[in-house]
């Protein structure tokens, strides 16, 4: 089975931007992950929603710069919301003790709402 070329992208719905990484999240991937999210974070966007529906493999540097991610909505008291997560990246989050630093949902809508809503 050929790997999927990694892609990436969003949209802004309301003040939340939601994105869309597409494929296996490595060095490179993650680069472009972390490069779409600065964009947002560089608009004052604080509220962002991770949509991995078609990622299902994350290795050590892509999760890495997830963390960058989560670093820089943190400095600015911004909130990141994962969602439509497969079994294996939700069990790899928790193992590494990164869910205790995102809000999980299992579709995006339910995070959108939780957002809109103002309850972060």
């Amino acid at each position: 089975m050929k790997p999927v070329q990694f892609s990436v992208t969003s949209k802004l719905v309301g003040d939340a931007a939601v994105i869309y990484p597409k494929g296996y999240l490595n060095n490179l991937s993650g680069e472009g992950l972390v490069n779409e999210c600065g964009i947002y974070i560089g608009r004052g966007i604080t509220k962002i929603v991770v949509n991995f529906s078609e990622t299902d493999l994350i290795n050590s540097i892509g999760i890495s710069l997830l963390l960058q991610i989560m670093e820089d909505l943190r400095n600015i008291r911004g909130t990141i919301c994962c969602t439509n997560m497969s079994k294996f990246l939700r069990d790899t989050f928790e193992m590494l003790g990164l869910i205790q630093h995102m809000i999980v949902f299992s579709v995006e809508s339910d995070a959108i709402k939780y957002l809109k809503a103002g309850t972060t």
